[in-house]
């Protein structure tokens, strides 16, 4: 029997689509875009395209690394405040006689064209259908009138706080995120109503040894302001990222917080030790 490096399905009447950097941003509400970037995959036969949106002066990728996309302006509303995208994530079959055959999954994802947000997710077959007035009508006879169904931040980590293994916990964060990025879930939850939230999530990862993706989320909660736990957090996943100097940074400015707070006394001996690292450089 074949295995898989990873679970994946994928109906044999959508081919994966490419998307090029060359082609024209797709251009929606307020001239907030969504661009495609030709990306080198380390999977041969991969050609395909990661999508990006840009508002407000601030650009950030709509789904994870891995994760390929494809786009068509008449898949942007009539308002132009909803878009369809088929994003498409890869990975190798592995067959018998020891081969490995390219396989994908994709999906028909709705993205607010105002914030970014991944809104919805469907199958693929659903991004084949038209725009009548702002709701899309499907081949299929499904109708969508954009709203947001991504799980909230709280309901989320409801889920997962009933997972008792650590690796586990992270992993099953890791997997909800297949295709949407941190940045894009955040764009539907904004960190300033959810500060507790994403600082529990991105512990949770870090404690799974997660920290890069722990950062992502870190670094949403630091946009609403330096907490004292937030920048200990930051630099202890910092240090084991083995960026030390920006980690002791962070040590030092948890350090002064904890000591204008009077106390002093429950600094946590790595961090003074850390501290002190940075101290005999400077």
């Amino acid at each position: 029997m074949a295995s898989l490096k990873w679970v994946l399905m994928i109906g044999s009447f959508l081919a994966a689509t490419s998307a090029f950097a060359e082609d024209p941003p797709i251009v929606g509400i307020d001239g907030h875009t969504v661009t495609f970037r030709a990306t080198k995959w380390t999977m041969p036969g991969v050609d395909s395209a990661t999508a990006w949106f840009a508002a407000n002066g601030k650009t950030f990728p709509l789904f994870s690394a891995d994760v390929g996309a494809d786009g068509h302006p008449d898949w942007l509303s009539p308002d132009k405040k909803t878009l369809l995208l088929d994003p498409v994530v890869f990975g190798m079959l592995s067959l018998e006689n020891g081969e490995e055959k390219l396989e994908s999954q994709q999906h028909c994802d709705v993205i607010s064209m105002e914030t970014g947000c991944v809104l919805a997710e469907r199958s693929p077959r659903f991004c084949l259908g038209k725009w009548v007035g702002n709701q899309w009508f499907s081949e299929d006879g499904e109708v969508l009138t954009p709203t947001l169904e991504t799980e909230s931040p709280r309901d989320w980590l409801k889920y997962i706080s009933t997972i008792n293994a650590a690796q586990s916990r992270a992993d099953s964060i890791e997997s909800g995120l297949t295709f949407l990025s941190p940045e894009s879930y955040m764009a539907c939850y904004p960190p300033v109503q959810n500060v507790q939230a994403y600082n529990d999530l991105g512990f949770y990862l870090a404690e799974g040894g997660r920290d890069e993706l722990a950062l992502k989320f870190y670094r949403g909660v630091e946009t609403v302001g330096k907490r004292t736990v937030l920048m200990l957090n930051i630099a202890d996943s910092l240090w084991r990222l083995d960026r030390k100097d920006e980690a002791q940074r962070y040590y030092s400015q948890y350090r002064d917080a904890m000591s204008a707070d009077g106390k002093a006394q429950k600094i946590p001996r790595r961090v003074v030790e850390r501290s002190a690292i940075q101290g005999m450089k400077n």
